[in-house]
């Protein structure tokens, strides 16, 4: 009789085991396509404790990264890794919960761009939703953190 009993509460562990798992992937699936606002990004952005990265899809030129992106932001245009700078192509992390930035939150931009990170979400409205949010902005070439600055974008 406790091999019958021990078999069922095995076989119990088991089901509940895979549905947890069947949920947590549901789960990880809508946070990926639920944008995130710039609002909750700059909340995001606050949190020390949360590896985030934040990718801009936009041309790495003076009409669009270099004239203004948001502090931190790896540039990588039309996500296309030949096209970003030197100094950022080792920057980029797949693993990492990515933001992907483009101008106006182009849907079809992030979803190419989407299996190429683990976790990724889009910036809705993009740059320009940033922009109108009076969040931080920053002008100029990329350059990587230093060592020192203690990892943050902000």
């Amino acid at each position: 009789m406790k091999k019958i009993e021990l078999a069922l509460y095995m076989a119990a562990l088991a089901v509940l085991g895979a549905l947890l798992m069947a949920e947590g992937r549901a789960t990880t699936e809508l946070k990926a396509r639920a944008a995130v606002n710039p609002k909750e990004l700059w909340a995001l952005l606050s949190n020390p404790q949360l590896k985030l990265q934040l990718v801009d899809l936009r041309p790495y030129d003076d009409d669009h990264y270099l004239d203004t992106h948001i502090p931190g932001s790896i540039p990588l245009p039309s996500c296309d890794l030949e096209k970003a700078p030197v100094a950022a192509r080792d920057r980029i992390y797949p693993y990492v919960t990515t933001v992907i930035v483009t101008a106006d939150g182009d849907g079809a931009a992030f979803e190419q761009c989407r299996a190429k990170f683990g976790v990724a979400r889009n910036l809705a409205g993009g740059l320009t939703a940033w922009t109108d949010e009076n969040k931080p902005e920053d002008t100029g070439e990329y350059s990587p953190p230093k060592a020192s600055a203690g990892g943050g974008c902000l």
